[in-house]
């Protein structure tokens, strides 16, 4: 029996991968759902391709996805070792940006209940 001695690579590699999201819950219709808060849909991911011809005519198809698209969808780019990995580190990522934009608002709302004026009076 013949057979080819090749070592076999069992690291992940990390890759650029290309993923359309919804973050508007249009595509799924969560949003029409009573109390629906704010998620990120994965809704494609993909390898980009080692040739520069072939990755730039995915990234013309995603683009042209979501331009054509009726539902506001993002094209994003991440590095990853899988489409898994690709597809949670985006809805990683949408979670991270909700959780510090809403600690921005409650920083923005104690600095407006802050009374500066009798701060220098106590200290004065």
């Amino acid at each position: 029996m013949d057979h080819a001695h090749r070592p076999v690579d069992l690291a992940k590699a990390t890759a650029t991968y290309y993923v359309i999201v919804d973050d508007q819950g249009i595509i799924s219709g969560k949003r029409i759902r009573p109390g629906w808060t704010p998620e990120r849909d994965v809704l494609d991911v993909q390898r980009a391709s080692e040739h520069s011809v072939e990755r730039e005519l995915q990234r013309v198809d995603f683009t042209r996805a979501c331009f054509g698209s009726l539902a506001p969808m993002q094209f994003l780019t991440v590095d990853a070792v899988s489409h898994g990995h690709a597809a949670w580190l985006v809805k990683n990522q949408f979670a991270l940006d909700r959780a510090f934009a809403s600690l921005t608002e409650v920083f923005y709302a104690d600095e407006l209940a802050f009374d500066a004026a009798a701060f220098d009076k106590a200290t004065g």
